[in-house]
């Protein structure tokens, strides 16, 4: 079998493997749960323009992620596979082109590596089948930075409008940070090669404006503040200050960018130096500047990396025909043989039921392909078979480790509860959350729940939370204070849905004749019915 057909096949193996399983589990809360039920709102209502949760505006995030699921949405309905498959085709998307841009670059067998290489990092893999909004921004910005590339080298203006035609939809996938994941590496690359006008032509400018400008006037006209709370809170006090709670050390990321592209890292960790010069400056600017500000940034999640992952691939696609893989598959054999005997120690971890009952199936299933994957690589004398070799253990972890996310979503899924709790609800029924609401449950009952909180932190909205009390002082809003729940207790027939701890109010509950019907991971629900 010739070396090109080898690789196209194994090139649509992993865009199976990729989507393997894909709705076969619950959404996950937070996160997915509450993505998803974004865009399940907006196919509910039609509303293209304005994002809500739980009837509320959402601000935290633009429109484009929860656009695509909302449109599948009216396709497929409202299931995970919706939710999950916008990220799913951004990312083969991404592949593709990174196989453009390499054919048009460097030809040969290296379009079907960088795809190939792309496609089995286990981070690229993770957030393609995950409801959030880092695979769409990762594709945006993968157009603009080839786009500035083309248009520097080139001279050629359409590129650069291409760029800021990304830009643009990438600022209405996840805001501001597009910017700096794409200005900031274009221009010391176009002052290196004096062509920074190359990067501002007027035309790209007006359309990246004409992308933005509809979609902010849209809600702004619906929310004064819009700006300011983008500008501000999702913007200043997330990369300054500790305000949103998810900072980390200086080196956070370090394992992740090795890790989560593994065991591709280690190649380009040890080959850069073959890249030529004027290319690794690009690819390691792509690299390096939004490493080094995310790893000061006060604000860290494993996801804001995984834009620098296509330029990972890049370099990998550059070197490979040089490179040695022995070592790198040595690695992989190493690693299959410690997941081969993690079982013994599993006893020694304190791990959730549903968990312990798969770890060791799970841990020997991924030992095996790890060690298989690398005994193969070592041992091959062609570098299309080491190169699906080494891909094979990280393709394989969709299949291997569906157990592991159906444990996983036993507890961080409200799917199995609200299957429990449908019968005793009806479209007349008011459902009252008690200092408790997740994204999923909301997704699952296919219906608005009236929150009774102290503080709109369930709803994990920064917006909600800012504007507790604007909410909860509108009679409109399901958003309500914490002495709504003893006057509910003397209408018709709610049905309230509780934290499993909250044993005050449950004694109440029951002292007033309310049932338990419906018991989850997390929560409990009752009704007099």
């Amino acid at each position: 079998m010739k070396a090109p057909l080898f690789l196209k096949i194994w090139l649509a193996v992993e865009v199976i493997a990729l989507a393997i399983h894909l709705g076969g589990f619950p959404l996950l809360d937070a996160d997915e749960g509450r993505n998803a039920e974004v865009g399940r709102e907006m196919a509910a209502t039609n509303d293209y323009v304005m994002p809500r949760l739980d009837g509320l505006p959402y601000l935290d995030k633009p429109v484009v992620y929860f656009a695509a699921e909302a449109a599948l949405m009216e396709v497929l309905g409202p299931t995970a596979l919706a939710a999950r498959l916008p990220a799913y085709l951004f990312t083969l998307a991404t592949a593709a082109l990174l196989f453009w841009f390499v054919r048009r670059l460097w030809g040969g067998d290296t379009p079907y590596v960088a795809a190939i290489v792309f496609l089995s990092m286990p981070l690229t893999i993770a957030f393609a089948r995950t409801v959030i909004f880092d695979s769409a921004l990762t594709f945006f910005c993968v157009a603009a930075l080839i786009g500035f590339y083309l248009a520097i080298e080139e001279g050629a203006l359409r590129w650069a409008v291409v760029a800021w035609v990304a830009m643009g939809l990438g600022m209405i996938t996840k805001g501001p940070v597009t910017l700096l994941l794409v200005l900031f590496v274009a221009l010391p690359y176009a002052f290196y090669r004096k062509r920074v006008r190359a990067l501002f032509p007027l035309l790209g400018i007006l359309a990246f404006a004409a992308i933005i400008a509809p979609w902010v006037w849209g809600v702004t006209r619906v929310v004064p503040e819009f700006l300011r709370y983008v500008l501000v809170t999702e913007t200043v006090e997330r990369m300054a200050t500790k305000a949103l709670k998810r900072t980390g050390p200086p080196w956070y990321f370090i394992p992740y960018l090795i890790g989560g592209a593994v065991p591709w890292s280690l190649i380009a960790l040890f080959n850069w130096k073959r890249v030529k010069r004027r290319e690794l400056l690009y690819l390691g600017l792509w690299i390096l500047i939004p490493f080094v500000f995310f790893s000061l940034n006060q604000s860290k999640r494993p996801q804001y990396i995984l834009p620098l992952l296509p330029a990972l691939a890049l370099i990998v696609a550059r070197v490979w025909d040089e490179v040695r893989v022995r070592a790198t598959a040595i690695v992989l054999a190493v690693l299959g043989a410690l997941l081969l005997i993690a079982p013994l120690f599993f006893h020694r971890a304190k791990m959730k039921p549903e968990i312990a009952g798969v770890a060791d199936e799970t841990a020997i299933a991924l030992g095996i392909a790890f060690a298989l994957g690398g005994v193969i690589a070592w041992l091959s004398k062609r570098r299309e078979l080491a190169l699906a070799a080494l891909a094979l253990p990280i393709i394989a972890l969709p299949l291997l480790t569906q157990p592991l996310m159906l444990g996983v979503a036993e507890r961080r899924s409200a799917h199995a509860f609200v299957t429990e709790l449908r019968p005793y609800v009806t479209p007349q029924t008011e459902v009252i959350g008690v200092e408790a609401f997740t994204g999923s449950l909301a997704f699952y009952l296919r219906r608005p729940i009236v929150v009774v909180t102290e503080d709109a932190s369930e709803l994990t909205s920064n917006y909600l939370i800012r504007r507790y009390a604007q909410f909860t002082s509108n009679p409109a809003s399901p958003l309500k204070p914490l002495p709504y729940f003893e006057r509910s207790l003397e209408t018709c027939c709610p049905v309230y849905i509780l934290r499993n701890n909250d044993a005050k109010r449950r004694a109440l509950l029951e002292s007033r004749g309310f049932r338990r019907v419906a018991e989850g991971a997390h929560h409990v629900a009752y009704t007099r019915r």
